[in-house]
C-alpha cells in the first residue's frame, strides 16, 4: 500500500515538474510585448461618463530632456447627472496620474488661480486646467490628469505618452528658502532620513526578535 502511495506521488510530481518546465520554455520562447494599459477605460461606465467630462486636453511637448519644462493642459466639466453612488465633489484634489513621480509638479491653476490644496468643486461648473511639470525620471510614461474626491477616489481623465531623454543623475529641483538659503530638494537632508529609518527599523526588528526568543505559546 505504501509503494502504491509512493508511486502515485511521484507521478503527480513528476507531472508537476513537466508542467513547471514547459511554462519555463514558453516564457524564454515566447516573445512576450509590456503591457500598456489605460487607466481611464479600467473604470466604471457611470464614472467614466457620468461626473467628469474632460475635453480640449494638450500635453506639450511630449519628448522632453531630464530638467525640462513640460505643460499638461486642458478642460473639465463636471456632469449635472452626478452618479448618487459617488462621493459630491465638495473636497476635490486636482491631481497628476503617473507611474511614480517622473515629473516634478511645479504648479497648478484652476481657472487661472493657483491651487494647492484640496477645496470644493461646483457640479455643473465648467474648469481650465494648467498644470507645469519637470521631468525628472528617463523613459517612456503615461501621464494622466486626475482628480481626487473625497469619498469618491481617484476620477481619472485622458492620457498621453510623454518621452523623457537624460539622465537622472543631472535631475535638480533648487528652492529658495525664507533665510536666503538655496536647497537642492531632490538629496536636501537624504543621508539625515536614511539614518533615522535604519535606526527605527532597528529598533523595531530587536522588538520583534524579543517575542520571538520567547516562548511563542505560554502555558496556562
Amino acid at each position: 500500500m505504501k509503494l502504491k502511495n509512493i508511486f502515485k506521488a511521484g507521478v503527480i510530481g513528476l507531472y508537476g515538474a513537466a508542467i513547471g518546465a514547459a511554462s519555463l520554455v514558453l516564457t524564454v520562447a515566447v516573445d512576450v510585448s509590456p503591457v500598456a494599459a489605460h487607466g481611464e477605460r479600467s473604470q466604471e461606465p457611470f464614472l467614466r461618463m457620468r461626473s467628469i467630462q474632460w475635453y480640449d486636453m494638450k500635453w506639450q511637448p511630449k519628448v522632453t530632456k531630464v530638467n525640462d519644462i513640460a505643460t499638461m493642459t486642458g478642460k473639465f466639466h463636471l456632469a449635472e447627472d452626478w452618479p448618487r453612488a459617488v462621493g459630491k465633489p465638495e473636497r476635490a484634489f486636482f491631481n497628476v496620474g503617473s507611474p511614480s513621480p517622473v515629473f516634478v509638479r511645479l504648479s497648478t491653476t484652476l481657472n487661472g488661480e493657483p491651487t494647492f490644496i484640496s477645496g470644493p468643486l461646483v457640479i455643473g461648473r465648467d474648469y481650465e486646467f494648467e498644470v507645469r511639470l519637470k521631468a525628472r525620471i528617463p523613459g517612456r510614461h503615461h501621464m494622466h490628469a486626475m482628480v481626487n474626491v473625497k469619498d469618491a477616489g481617484p476620477i481619472a481623465g485622458p492620457a498621453a505618452w510623454m518621452n523623457i531623454s537624460g539622465s537622472w543623475d543631472d535631475f535638480t529641483n533648487p528652492i529658495k528658502l525664507l533665510t536666503g538659503e538655496t536647497i537642492d530638494t531632490e538629496t536636501f537632508n537624504l543621508g539625515n532620513g536614511l539614518f533615522w529609518h535604519l535606526l527605527w527599523g532597528a529598533i523595531g526588528c530587536f522588538w520583534i526578535g524579543i517575542f520571538v526568543a520567547r516562548p511563542m505559546f505560554l502555558p496556562r
